[in-house]
Formats: C-alpha cells, sequence, structure tokens
C-alpha cells in the first residue's frame, strides 16, 4: 500500500456541472487517505473539491470508485463523479463500480450517459414546512417541489437541518426544485456531507423521477439546471439515465508535507 505520508501522489481536478472532485488514481499503487486527509484536501483554502475520489480495480468492472464527502464520510454513488471517472478509462461503454452497484456508462462525444438503476422512493415527510419526497438514487435523497426560488437564508438554514434530522438515520441530500416548464426544473442542493454544491448528478435523478411520479410533469426527458450547469435526466419507469458533461479543470501532485 502506499501511503501518503511517505510518498508523492498525483491527483487530476475535475468537475461535471461544477460538481468538482479531487481524483486519485490508485490503480497501480494503492493508496490510503484518512478522514482527516480528506477533510484537508477538500478544504477550498487548499486543493478544495466536494468530495474525493479514489479509483481502484475490481474484477466485475472496468474500475471501482470510492467517494468521500468533504467531511471525510464516505458517499454510495455520485452521478457527476462517475462521468468525470468514465472519461478516464479509454473505452466507449464503461463499466464502474460503486458502493451502490455498477453504473453503465457510454460517451456520446462530449457528453457522457450513466444508467444511474432504478429508484426506490421512501416513506414522505413535511418538516419546516416543506413538503418531501423521500428517494434514494443509490443515495438518499429529500425532494422539495416550490413555487419561487428558496432564499439564500432559508437555504443555509433549512438544508442542513433536513441533512441531519433524526427522520434520516444516514442522513440525506437536500433538494429545493422549481418547476419552470414540463421539462426544465430549477434546482438547489445541499448535498450530504458537503453543504451546498454547484450539481448533483443523483439529486438530479431524484428530482426528476419525484416529480414525474407524482405527476408535476408529463415530460419523461428533463432538463434539471442547477447553479454550475444542465443534466439531462430520462425516466420511463425503469432505470434513470443521466447525461451531462465533464471538465479536467487541472493536475497536481501531493507530498506528505501538504497532509501532515
Amino acid at each position: 500500500m502506499l501511503d501518503v505520508q511517505n510518498h508523492k501522489i498525483n491527483f487530476i481536478k475535475m468537475n461535471g456541472a461544477g460538481n468538482d472532485f479531487v481524483i486519485f488514481d490508485a490503480r497501480k499503487s494503492a493508496i490510503f487517505l484518512t478522514s482527516e486527509q480528506i477533510k484537508k484536501i477538500s478544504d477550498r483554502k487548499n486543493i478544495g473539491c466536494d468530495q474525493v475520489i479514489l479509483i481502484k480495480n475490481c474484477n466485475d468492472a472496468d474500475c471501482l470508485m470510492e467517494i468521500y464527502n468533504s467531511d471525510g464520510s464516505m458517499s454510495g454513488t455520485c452521478g457527476n463523479a462517475t462521468r468525470c471517472v468514465a472519461s478516464l478509462i479509454e473505452k466507449n461503454e464503461i463499466k464502474i463500480k460503486t458502493a451502490a452497484g455498477i453504473l453503465l456508462c457510454k460517451k456520446n462525444g462530449d457528453l457522457i450517459s450513466v444508467d444511474m438503476g432504478k429508484p426506490i422512493f421512501e416513506k414522505n415527510i413535511t418538516l419546516f414546512g416543506f413538503d418531501f419526497i423521500c428517494v434514494d438514487v443509490g443515495n438518499p435523497h429529500a425532494v422539495a417541489f416550490i413555487k419561487e426560488k428558496i432564499s439564500d437564508e432559508k437555504f443555509f438554514d433549512i438544508g442542513p437541518k433536513i441533512e441531519k434530522h433524526e427522520f434520516f438515520p444516514n442522513q440525506t441530500n437536500v433538494e429545493f426544485a422549481h418547476i419552470l416548464a414540463d421539462d426544465l426544473i430549477e434546482v438547489r442542493v445541499w448535498e450530504r456531507g458537503s453543504g451546498e454544491t454547484l450539481s448533483c448528478g443523483s439529486g438530479a435523478c431524484a428530482v426528476a423521477v419525484a416529480a414525474i411520479k407524482s405527476n408535476l410533469i408529463k415530460s419523461k426527458k428533463i432538463i434539471t439546471r442547477f447553479k454550475g450547469g444542465d443534466l439531462i435526466i430520462e425516466w420511463n419507469g425503469d432505470s434513470i439515465v443521466m447525461t451531462g458533461g465533464y471538465q479536467k479543470n487541472f493536475e497536481g501532485t501531493i507530498d506528505e508535507k501538504f497532509l501532515v
């Protein structure tokens, strides 16, 4: 195992619709990061990211993707990170294994589509005056449909309260969604373990299927619009397909002095 306290390691900074990641390729040499090191890497005063990603070898997919939130906790899946990792693998069709299962990816020019699997609809709840539709898309999500944009004050007050509410034993991601048209939904997201992010792939999926299942829209192909960009979600009652772009920001190296 390569211990980062004794070696230098390379990383790639990438983002999908503004949701950004520091990615380490551990397929040739194993990499171990402690929770505190993940927090330090994620800190915006340092490299900064929403999640830290480790790419590892596995026998039943092209790679295993481990996802760590900026607070050091582990995440089951991440649609935006999946597209970024898929872009690094020189194949048109890629299988990426996550804690939530294997995700099938397909490249189409500058876009990548990901089969995010079937959603699981949980018990809904009303909290702090908002009606939340609860959906699991590899990660838990609580989606509230609102008639107008949520204010910063209310977002930063309610988001973390919902994330850590006792109703959600494993905590939850929180989305406030505003339907602009039958095929367009504006979303603001508070991610579990990371806080506000510019977009969330699994959150886009949760918002779209919640809107369709609740008969709030008729379209089965929806643009979910985040601060960081758009994601296209398609759902016909079976597996969800998410399509979006990716961007490489820069590459760098970390040594033991940075992480001590």
